[in-house]
């Protein structure tokens, strides 16, 4: 699975750079797509930018989930959030409201999304966590991401603008469950030759490679994740090939009737 994504840096400077944008998602063709500070202003469009880019894009599945009252100085009301586009159906999806902490003027959320990929439940959630330039907000909102997806009894893909500059001092409370894409080099914030947009791939799922795009999509880059999803398959007769784990007949036949030819597998 390809995964990209981007922050979107609002509309500033947004007729320049839409082209840029498009041209490297046409050319990357990735599965999903993760986009953060997505806007709705009405004076500018009565569109959101993901509205606006997947009327060239032209993915089946799109959502956004623009949720926040964002402070500014140029607009009374300028409303923010987090949106997607999928190749894959999209079964369900979910907005939280992340604790806002003393001090931080960002009332953050995340964007949870479950994607039907090759007869597999991929679950994804797309982040944006607070700035940390003088105060660590993003920490406690890495954190309780990992509760809340704790709590579910689930692992998701966690992606997108972490605002942490060096995920990996943080490794103590993800690296049992996570593979992170610290362990590859890259930058994608060139203004001051740093990362903060990152993946974590929840095990056993396995992170292959990553690449970046231009700067001149944003004030971040692009990233582009290849990750292997296919290592783990919830449906027991396709983990039953993985695993050499036999389940009765019954089951195998039940679970036949939802296979495609190549992913059937009989007990002997």
């Amino acid at each position: 699975m390809k995964l990209t994504t981007l922050n979107l840096q609002g509309f500033t400077d947004w007729e320049q750079r839409k082209p840029e944008i498009v041209e490297y998602l046409k050319t990357t063709d990735p599965d999903i797509i993760l986009f953060q500070e997505v806007v709705f202003l009405p004076d500018m469009s009565p569109l959101n930018q993901v509205q606006i880019l997947n009327q060239e894009l032209g993915y089946p599945y799109e959502h956004s989930a623009i949720t926040r009252l964002q402070p500014s100085p140029h607009y009374d009301v300028y409303r923010e959030g987090l949106g997607m586009l999928s190749k894959h159906p999209v079964m369900k999806s979910n907005t939280i409201v992340l604790k806002q902490e003393e001090g931080d003027e960002h009332n953050r959320i995340l964007q949870l999304v479950d994607v039907l990929i090759d007869e597999q439940l991929v679950k994804i959630a797309n982040v944006h966590f607070s700035l940390t330039d003088t105060t660590d907000f993003a920490t406690a909102h890495l954190l309780e991401t990992l509760d809340i997806m704790s709590g579910h009894g689930e692992k998701r893909i966690i992606a997108g603008d972490f605002n942490i500059d060096r995920l990996e001092d943080l490794s103590h409370v993800w690296e049992d469950e996570y593979e992170a894409s610290t362990k590859i080099p890259y930058v994608s914030f060139p203004a001051e030759n740093k990362r903060n947009d990152y993946v974590l791939v929840p095990k056993p799922y396995t992170l292959k490679g990553l690449s970046t795009s231009s700067d001149k999509l944003s004030d971040h880059v692009a990233v582009t994740f290849e990750i292997d999803t296919l290592l783990y398959h919830p449906n027991p007769i396709v983990h039953q090939r993985r695993s050499s784990l036999y389940l009765p007949r019954r089951v195998v036949k039940q679970f036949l009737k939802i296979l495609p030819a190549k992913e059937r597998v009989y007990n002997k």
